[in-house]
């Protein structure tokens, strides 16, 4: 019996990290085509449906790098460009970024914390969330997480090759999404900390061979980005302008991401022309500010837990990636840079589960396991919101349709019905403002059609309206219809309704 045991034991330590990445998978192919794009999603979809050069004249015009794109169009060409196929990318280095964060762990402490942080990254709401997203934020994570494990490599093995690896990936991530040039910054002051706890002494700042490995790192980055920096130079002057909904930071806004880290935020909160910053997942019967003040304690007592038991140079290393990136660019809305955004900062989160994974590995069985059942009861306590399923299903019925004209009635859903139908099939009537023209929107482009006059829409007998609010005329007495009242809806009719997008037209 005891043999049997001990030959388990050995299976689950050997396989245990087959199995969490098996569970990555799972909770990540969960409804993975389900929810509707919202509006940076359909972004991508509109970009990897054109030619080549409409791509990349999109992507540039959006200040965006090019290798998500890229990449993403060739992957999602074999699912005919579909949510799914779209989506598929992103998991596809959701996977992986657990994979890394174990890889990490494992170099920069032991097995143990390594499967506890991958753990940790695997059921993880805010981890999941952006592995179901057709947006590059999952690719770019899994980069700098991977760029960190060569990095660590590098300064514990003082071999050239891992820090040819690191500046690789590194170029890979500055190419994925900027944050990635402004991240690279960290790794200066994580190699600073580690030589200092590794040689306690300064004679190492004076040592030409001391940077001659980091130097030849950020030298091949730079070759990397090289084919881009003209373009990128270019997003410079105006990558602010496109970055004008991000909301100036406050302190409090640190805490908030890392509650979003730990905690996720709403799927499907982010549409119809509503601000993309999101905001933390609720919990019943729980106020905001005690989970903030539970989440301050917790990490404060894993920290402090954690300097009694291990060596300085390491825990610096792991300290300075998890809460460097976030004051950083929290540093930076002070020069008016508004980055403070938590999709932005996935790296940063990757490394906080590395560190409450250490934490796990240094207490006993028992207590972690039980810090992991709390964690997983917390996250059944989320209140959940109603995701937009209803562009999915329309789409699936969209033959039904055949021969007729969608009017949009505002710009943002707009760009999610262009994915859905293509742009020769729309029609732009912006409810709240007529007159304005969206043709300057990267995603939109010269070939909108538009209408200023609802009369107009009355007279087309092929019109279809398509709306994901009730327009009046449909249920009287309603407090929460949601229209222009100085237009008239008089005769408008539901013809059908999927899920929460609603098909009228007016009465013939």
């Amino acid at each position: 019996m005891e043999k049997v045991k001990e030959n388990i034991a050995k299976l689950v330590e050997k396989y245990s990290i087959h199995f969490i990445l098996l569970l990555a998978v799972v909770l990540r192919l969960f409804h993975l085509g389900k929810r509707d794009f919202w509006y940076d999603e359909a972004f991508t979809g509109i970009a990897v449906k054109e030619k080549f050069s409409g791509m990349m004249d999109m992507i540039i015009k959006d200040v965006h790098p090019p290798l998500y794109y890229i990449s993403t169009k060739i992957f999602s060409s074999l699912f005919n460009y579909s949510v799914f196929g779209i989506r598929l990318y992103s998991t596809i280095f959701g996977v992986l970024g657990a994979w890394a964060v174990y890889l990490f762990a494992k170099e920069l402490f032991n097995k143990k914390a390594a499967l506890w942080a991958s753990l940790i990254t695997a059921i993880s709401p805010f981890a999941i969330q952006y592995s179901q997203e057709a947006r590059m934020y999952s690719i770019f994570g899994f980069l700098i997480v991977i760029s960190s494990y060569f990095f660590i490599k590098g300064l514990k093995t003082n071999k050239n090759a891992y820090y040819v690896f690191w500046g690789f990936f590194l170029g890979l991530s500055a190419l994925t999404h900027y944050l990635g040039i402004i991240f690279s910054a960290i790794f200066i002051i994580v190699f600073f900390a580690y030589k200092f706890f590794e040689n306690k002494k300064s004679s190492f700042l004076f040592s030409a061979g001391t940077y001659k490995s980091l130097f030849l790192g950020y030298f091949i980055s730079f070759i990397i980005f090289l084919p881009w920096i003209r373009k990128f130079l270019g997003h410079l002057t105006n990558s602010q302008d496109g970055l004008s909904w991000i909301k100036p930071a406050i302190f409090k806004d640190i805490f908030t991401n890392i509650r979003i880290f730990i905690f996720g935020s709403p799927l499907g909160e982010m549409t119809g022309g509503l601000t993309g910053m999101p905001s933390p997942n609720e919990f019943h019967g729980i106020d905001s500010f005690s989970i903030f003040a539970a989440i301050i304690i917790f990490l404060t007592a894993v920290i402090v837990y954690i300097f009694r038991e291990e060596r300085k140079k390491e825990l610096g290393s792991l300290l300075i990636l998890s809460f460097g990136f976030l004051i950083l660019i929290y540093a930076l809305s002070f020069l008016g840079k508004q980055y403070l955004v938590s999709r932005y900062l996935l790296p940063s989160a990757y490394f906080l589960y590395v560190l409450i994974g250490l934490w796990l590995s240094k207490i006993k069985l028992r207590y972690a396991s039980l810090t992991i059942l709390l964690y997983i009861v917390f996250l059944n306590l989320i209140i959940p919101v109603k995701n937009s399923t209803g562009w999915n299903m329309l789409q699936k019925d969209a033959g039904r349709f055949k021969g007729k004209n969608f009017y949009i009635l505002n710009a943002f859903d707009y760009v999610i019905a262009k994915y859905y139908f293509g742009a020769n099939k729309l029609i732009l009537f912006n409810m709240d403002w007529p007159q304005y023209n969206p043709d300057g929107w990267a995603a939109i482009g010269q070939s909108i059609k538009r209408m200023e006059n609802i009369d107009d829409i009355r007279k087309d007998r092929s019109g279809l309206i398509i709306s994901n609010t009730i327009l009046r005329g449909q249920i009287e007495d309603r407090k929460d219809i949601e229209y222009r009242k100085d237009l008239d809806f008089d005769g408008l009719k539901l013809l059908d309704k999927y899920e929460n997008i609603n098909i009228y037209n007016f009465e013939k």
